[in-house]
This record gives C-alpha cells, sequence and structure tokens, in this order.
C-alpha cells in the first residue's frame, strides 16, 4: 500500500509540474498574441494534450487523500459502523463503473491511430496516460476498501 501512495504522490507532483509547464505556456502564447502579434504554432493543441497528462494520473492521488467531492449531509447522522458501510458499498459501485471504463479505455487505446491536426502530434500515448490513469483510481478505491474493511473489524474487536 505504501508503494501505491508513492507511485500516486508522485503522479500527482507531475501533474502539478505539468500544469505549471501549461501556465507558462498559455502566458507566453498570449504575450506573443497580443504584444508581437506571432502566436505560438499549437499552442493550444499541446495544452489540450498536457490536459490529459495534467487530469487523469492524479485521479488515484485525489482519490488515495480523499479529496474528491463528497456530500454527507444524510450519512453523518449514522453511525460510525454504518458509514463505513455506507463508504463501502460506494467505493464499490464506484469500482464497478471504473473497471468497465478502464476496460473499455483499454480497447480504445489499443485501436487509436489518430493525430492532431496542426502537430501531427500521435494521440495514442495520451490514450495509454488516460488509461493508466483510470487503472491508478480503481486500485485506490480497492486500497480505500480494504482499508475501510480493516478499520471496521478493528473497531469489532475493541
Amino acid at each position: 500500500m505504501k508503494i501505491f501512495r508513492f507511485v500516486s504522490r508522485l503522479l500527482g507532483y507531475i501533474a502539478a509540474v505539468i500544469l505549471g509547464f501549461m501556465m507558462m505556456l498559455t502566458v507566453v502564447d498570449v504575450f506573443f498574441r497580443y504584444i508581437l502579434n506571432a502566436p505560438l504554432t499549437g499552442a493550444i493543441e499541446i495544452s489540450e494534450l498536457l490536459m490529459v497528462v495534467l487530469v487523469f494520473p492524479a485521479l488515484g492521488w485525489i482519490a488515495i487523500e480523499r479529496s474528491h467531492i463528497r456530500v454527507d449531509l444524510v450519512v453523518t447522522l449514522l453511525s460510525r459502523k454504518a458509514q463505513l458501510l455506507v463508504e463501502i458499498v460506494t467505493l464499490l459501485l464506484t469500482l464497478g463503473t471504473f473497471a468497465i471504463i478502464t476496460w473499455q479505455s483499454i480497447l480504445e487505446s489499443r485501436e487509436v491511430g489518430m493525430s492532431t491536426s496542426l502537430l501531427s502530434i500521435p494521440e495514442a500515448p495520451f490514450h495509454w496516460v488516460m488509461t493508466v490513469g483510470f487503472l491508478m483510481l480503481c486500485l485506490a478505491i480497492v486500497s480505500l476498501v480494504v482499508e475501510n474493511v480493516v478499520t471496521i473489524i478493528r473497531e469489532k474487536k475493541r
């Protein structure tokens, strides 16, 4: 589990660096476009592709850190054990959904042969980044389910 947390955090930090690069690219593009009247060729395409590298690898880290948006108005009224059970059921439903999405993403990534229109950058590597991000999310969800089950067992022994 520690290795998974490390990899998730590492991917999150890589995503943060990419965000910084995207910001610099946008600032330079705006400067060149409005001050020098010569926009950077392909800056928008590069930003679109980097958005994939920014968002998807960080999914697992966000899940591990429990940073996803949660609405727990009703759940907070339940006992601690009931809250954990509701969370386990929710996580399992989420895992089922994202397992299907990951599976379909793998199938799609194997067949991608397109490239961007302006710079002709192949899109396949970015599809695989998306797939790996979904896979990391699924692994994170599994680890959260295990963590909650262990918590229930420990509280039962007390």
